[in-house]
């Protein structure tokens, strides 16, 4: 998210675009970007910044999956694995790059619907790639090099 600011660099409320005692209001689950709001648009929006409305919205299971995702993906780093970390469409397949817990990278080929068979945002090596098909080391684990 982006905020607004007036000609003295001052924070402006995102609500009434005015300046000056504005102050971001964070997600009480820390999902959400955080509203600059000033006092009166503050006052005004009371129900929108409570915990009950953010967990209304899905901030509190967002951020519960997301830990969850986290916590398998640690898992998976600690047992040694290389876990996804990026990829590039190329000439008609994907170069996925995958890197482990200390930051070493390897990199793979494989078709598209192959790379697609599993969530962007799902932890994956490229064991879990190779049960939807074929998967073939690459040379270079630079992102950019064929």
């Amino acid at each position: 998210m982006g905020y607004s600011y007036d000609g003295q660099g001052k924070l402006c409320c995102d609500s009434c675009s005015t300046s000056g005692n504005v102050r971001k209001i964070r997600c009480p689950f820390g999902w959400c970007p955080p509203p600059a709001l000033c006092p009166d648009c503050r006052s005004k929006h009371r129900a929108l910044l409570t915990k009950a409305y953010h967990r209304q919205i899905g901030c509190e299971a967002n951020t519960a999956k997301a830990r969850q995702r986290d916590a398998e993906q640690q898992v998976l780093l600690n047992e040694g694995n290389y876990v996804r970390t990026s990829a590039l469409g190329h000439n008609g397949r994907v170069k996925v790059i995958f890197r482990n817990a200390a930051g070493d990278r390897k990199a793979y080929w494989m078709p598209p619907e192959t790379y697609h068979a599993i969530p962007l945002m799902q932890p994956a090596t490229p064991a879990h790639f190779s049960k939807h098909g074929e998967v073939t080391e690459a040379e270079n684990a630079d992102i950019y090099a064929s």
